[in-house]
């Protein structure tokens, strides 16, 4: 693009084009250049020294390709530049120690790179920020409690480096902020929003797979936008807080993995909007309040490798028609299967043997197995038409198995005593029950199944001879 009066280059957009080579140092000589956007394109090389002395250039984006080397230092000594897009390269070196001139800086993206060093405190002058990216780095050292002078911070993302230290009570000032992701890193020391005013208005905040210790503070109330709060996979102790429900907007909760105690507050069945909830991995005890399972905007519960017990919670079918992921296992609980898990329709997997859910994946975790579970499996089971797995295996669950269950499972885990077609079925466990009898008939219909678990039960007979799939049998005791 050429300036009407002056016929002088001013901007120069050639993004997504597949182009290749080097970004010409000649560049350099377009004085008149205010925007300069090669984004999503295949050019390798360095960035030109020169850019950065280009007095009206506003804009660098040349996210997405394939640059090496270090980021010139000229760049963080432009007066005029407001966007520095650097993204998934392959840039190295130190980040900037020096002082910074940026003061225009809105947007600095340097994120998906191989950066090293610390965030420089001169970070602090660049008071216009707005956007501020270097996760999936190697950037190491603490978060400089400079930060706190970005006045007009909108999104901080910095997951997936090498940083240590607190997290600055300074952050939380913040008015603007409205998304901090700090998670996996090694930051330490507790959640220090106790310190100072909290004047947030944070909608998204994960300190996920850190460091962090200390009780979560009785004052994060004050972050009264928080729509996402993850903070799973820390050494955070004490119990949730009973007001937690004071977050009236929450969606997402994720506080397993962390060694915290006592119960699961009642006052998070207050809110309406709550979508997941993971408190999974870690040491609650007690019963699954009631309101909880109320909520008609749940879609994942995962409570499992904790010390619940009592009954799991009735319900109307209507209160739980959007749930998808249920992981309700490795717990105490007792009584009946509810009639409410096998009734909701929308129920995909009830259990993943593997590598769990979602957003953060439980190692073999598994909806109701190894409780204290009795009764029979429901017949209204054949109603969960999008159920894929489904396992009571470690319960004492008894009677036969309902027919309409064919029609729905690819992988069980239960007590037989019916014959019936399981044409998908790859994997069957159904060890570490009562069973008794011979081994069913009905699986050689299983064309292909491929695992067979009959360990520790009182079954006699030998194994089908017409399982040619078979790839791994456990019939004995363990």
């Amino acid at each position: 693009m050429c300036s009407s009066k002056r016929q002088r280059v001013v901007a120069l957009n050639l993004p997504n084009l597949q182009l290749q080579g080097t970004i010409s140092p000649s560049l350099a000589n377009l004085s008149f250049l205010r925007e300069l956007n090669l984004e999503n394109n295949l050019f390798h090389g360095g960035i030109p020294y020169g850019l950065g002395h280009l007095p009206r250039l506003g804009v660098i984006d040349v996210k997405n390709n394939q640059l090496n080397g270090s980021i010139p230092t000229s760049l963080f000594q432009n007066r005029r530049v407001q966007v520095i897009s650097l993204a998934f390269n392959e840039l190295s070196g130190e980040m900037w120690r020096g002082p910074w001139y940026v003061p225009e800086l809105r947007v600095l993206n340097l994120r998906n790179n191989s950066l090293t060093g610390i965030i420089p405190p001169a970070i602090g002058n660049a008071t216009k920020l707005l956007n501020f990216s270097l996760s999936v780095n190697r950037i190491n050292g603490n978060i400089p409690k400079e930060i706190g002078n970005l006045s007009q911070l909108i999104e901080l993302h910095s997951f997936n480096n090498q940083l240590t230290g607190s997290i600055p009570a300074t952050l939380f000032n913040i008015s603007s902020l409205i998304r901090a992701s700090l998670a996996s890193n090694s930051l330490s020391g507790p959640l220090l929003l106790d310190e100072g005013n909290i004047v947030s208005n944070l909608k998204y905040l994960s300190i996920s797979k850190n460091q962090i210790s200390g009780c979560i503070p009785s004052n994060i109330c004050q972050l009264t936008e928080l729509k996402i709060l993850s903070i799973s996979y820390n050494n955070m102790i004490g119990n949730i807080p009973r007001n937690i429900g004071c977050l009236s907007k929450i969606e997402e909760f994720y506080i397993g993995n962390n060694p915290i105690t006592g119960t699961i507050p009642t006052s998070l069945g207050n809110i309406s909007t709550l979508r997941n909830l993971y408190c999974g991995n870690s040491r609650i005890v007690g019963q699954i309040p009631k309101d909880i399972f109320n909520l008609s905007s749940l879609e994942m519960i995962d409570c499992s490798y904790s010390n619940l017990s009592g009954r799991i919670p009735t319900t109307s079918d209507l209160h739980v028609q959007n749930l998808k992921e249920l992981f309700l296992g490795h717990n105490e609980l007792e009584g009946e299967i509810p009639l409410f898990i096998t009734n909701a329709s929308k129920l995909e997997p009830l259990v993943k043997c593997g590598k769990g859910h979602g957003m953060y994946p439980n190692s073999e975790s598994s909806s109701l197995r190894n409780n204290s579970l009795t009764g029979i499996i429901p017949s209204s089971v054949g109603n969960a038409t999008k159920l894929l797995n489904f396992s009571l295996s470690g319960n004492r669950i008894n009677g036969i198995i309902p027919t309409e269950i064919a029609t729905v499972t690819s992988q069980v885990e239960f007590q037989p005593h019916q014959v019936f077609m399981f044409r998908t079925l790859k994997e069957l466990f159904l060890g570490h029950n009562e069973l008794e009898g011979e081994i069913p008939l009905f699986i050689t219909n299983a064309s292909k199944l491929e695992i067979l678990g009959l360990e520790n039960n009182f079954l006699t007979g030998t194994i089908p001879t017409n399982l040619g799939n078979l790839r791994a049998a456990r019939t004995v005791p363990t």
